[in-house]
C-alpha cells in the first residue's frame, strides 16, 4: 500500500510539472470591459525587474503608473510585485524590460496574480476604464484572469 501512495504522488507531481511547462497557452476570449469588471486590480505599470521563485514562478515587478481599478490597495508610483509564471508556454507574463503594460490583476494567497491573458496596451485599457459605469472603476471584482 505505500508503495502505491508514492507511485501515485509521483505521477500528481510529474503532472503538475508538465503542466508548468505545457507547449500552449489559452485565453478565453474576453472584452477588455469584461476583464476589467472581473479583476480584483488594473494598472498600467512598467516592467523593472523580474525575480525567479522556484522553478516554475517569478515576480514581475512592476512601477505603477495608473491605477484604474483597485486604488484602496495599489497607488501611483508604488513597486507593485505581480506573481506569474517563468515560461511562456505557461501564460508568463511578458519579459520586456523597461516597457509599459497594462495589467488585469487578481489576488490569491496573498499575492498579486497575472499571466498572458491578462495583458492589454495601456490605451485600451485606459479607453475601457473611461467606459464602465462608476462602480467598476473603484470596487473590487469577483476574480478572472488567465487559466494556466
Amino acid at each position: 500500500m505505500r508503495r502505491l501512495s508514492l507511485t501515485a504522488a509521483l505521477v500528481v507531481l510529474g503532472g503538475l510539472a508538465f503542466a508548468a511547462s505545457a507547449p500552449a497557452c489559452s485565453c478565453a476570449s474576453q472584452s477588455p470591459a469584461e476583464s476589467l469588471r472581473r479583476s480584483d486590480a488594473a494598472i498600467v505599470g512598467r516592467l523593472v525587474k523580474i525575480v525567479p521563485r522556484g522553478r516554475f514562478h517569478a515576480d514581475y515587478r512592476y512601477e505603477v503608473h495608473r491605477v484604474y481599478r483597485g486604488r484602496s490597495t495599489i497607488e501611483p508610483g508604488q513597486m507593485l510585485s505581480v506573481r506569474s509564471a517563468r515560461r511562456a508556454a505557461a501564460c508568463a507574463l511578458p519579459r520586456r524590460l523597461r516597457h509599459r503594460y497594462g495589467l488585469f490583476l487578481i489576488r490569491g494567497g496573498g499575492h498579486w496574480l497575472a499571466g498572458i491573458c491578462g495583458v492589454i496596451e495601456p490605451r485600451r485599457l485606459r479607453h475601457a476604464a473611461r467606459h464602465q459605469p462608476r462602480v467598476y472603476r473603484r470596487g473590487s471584482g469577483d476574480g478572472g484572469g488567465c487559466a494556466a
